[in-house]
């Protein structure tokens, strides 16, 4: 059977793409196939969430594929999100976080499949070329990173690609809209409980992530601190946090504000909702399937008037009567580790698989 590598950057910070690499890979090995976590620096490894993934490395290829990047893409490339990334990280971890053991580095074989992230574009189709590659795109707005009008080819079209694995119907749409010949799977994303389960014990606390949409979120809270209507509540900023103290602070909190952009599936507003949170905000598009009206208030993306509305008259309500609150948020933790429970996604991950390499 072949062996399947997952490229990944060597970033060790609080990323829901790479974790779910992570898991994609424990998942096959834990089911009879032989799969990979692709690192560049030798005895890199996430540290921020509990795993013992198979790592292996191959710092030529992967530094060869990054400095593609670099001079491909100038203007708008994943090699300088990545660069972004990497420095930021420096200052939040320590050292101590990588792992120092020397290892050697992989051997490829013709057979092995090369996993892609979306995000590496146009190098897709120019690296491992003796290889058959699957694109797990995981957001499918990042499909076109790199690109300008006038591009007559694309990595996606070339017959080594077995197959795209996307992440929500959303990006089905997209994906089956742009490529309506190649092999299309969901892997349907999972909620770990034993993680991000309900807690009915809120604070009048309202958290967020400001990642994505800085802009937004400032603009948001300093609306509602000069109107001064929402006395006693609190925000919790969910930022250089690891998984455990994620969940503590969405257990605690009685409002989830989504700050969700061009996702292909969201999962911070999916794990508020299994922690018992009223989310309010941005689907991010791949989020509009689980934006449920019976539990979840939906604004118009970078609509800040309505988003400030919403969370203001929904505080107020709450401080009214918080038991109708309560028990939204019990119905919409019920939903989301019903609807996206790990073993549906064990289960999509092993369909996809079975079908690609069989």
């Amino acid at each position: 059977m072949s062996r399947v590598f997952f490229i990944t950057p060597d970033i060790n910070s609080p990323t829901g793409g790479i974790k779910q690499l992570y898991r994609q890979v424990d998942v096959l090995n834990d089911n009879g196939y032989e799969a990979f976590i692709l690192h560049k620096k030798n005895g890199f490894r996430c540290t921020w969430f509990d795993n013992n993934t198979k790592v292996l490395y191959h710092h030529n290829s992967l530094d060869k594929i990054e400095k593609f990047l670099k001079k491909e893409d100038k203007k708008n490339s994943i090699s300088k999100r990545l660069s972004n990334l990497k420095k930021a990280i420096r200052n939040c971890f320590n050292v101590k976080d990588l792992i120092k053991e020397k290892y050697e580095e992989v051997v490829f074989d013709k057979e092995d499949i090369i996993v892609f992230p979306e995000v590496y574009g146009k190098a897709i189709g120019k690296f491992f070329l003796e290889n058959k590659k699957v694109v797990y795109n995981q957001n499918c707005y990042y499909t076109f990173w790199g690109y300008e009008f006038s591009n007559q080819s694309n990595p996606y079209l070339n017959n080594d690609i077995k197959a795209i694995i996307v992440a929500s119907e959303d990006a089905i749409n997209y994906m089956s809209f742009g490529f309506p010949n190649v092999p299309l799977y969901r892997v349907k994303y999972g909620i770990n409980e034993k993680v991000f389960s309900y807690s009915e014990n809120k604070k009048k606390q309202i958290a967020f992530m400001p990642r994505k949409l800085n802009e937004d979120i400032v603009q948001i809270i300093n609306l509602l601190n000069f109107r001064n209507k929402l006395k006693g509540w609190t925000y919790k900023v969910i930022d250089k946090m690891d998984e455990s103290q994620v969940s503590d602070a969405l257990k605690e909190s009685a409002f989830f504000l989504s700050l969700n952009h061009k996702e292909g599936f969201g999962m911070p507003p999916a794990e508020a909702m299994a922690c018992g949170c009223i989310v309010v905000g941005y689907t991010g598009k791949g989020g509009k399937e689980f934006f449920k009206n019976d539990f979840c208030y939906t604004i118009e993306d970078r609509d800040i008037i309505a988003f400030a509305k919403t969370i203001e008259n929904l505080a107020l309500e709450y401080e009214e009567d918080n038991q109708s609150f309560v028990e939204k948020g019990k119905k919409a933790s019920e939903f989301i580790l019903s609807e996206y429970s790990m073993e549906m996604e064990v289960k999509t991950i092993l369909d996809s698989w079975n079908s690609i390499i069989n």
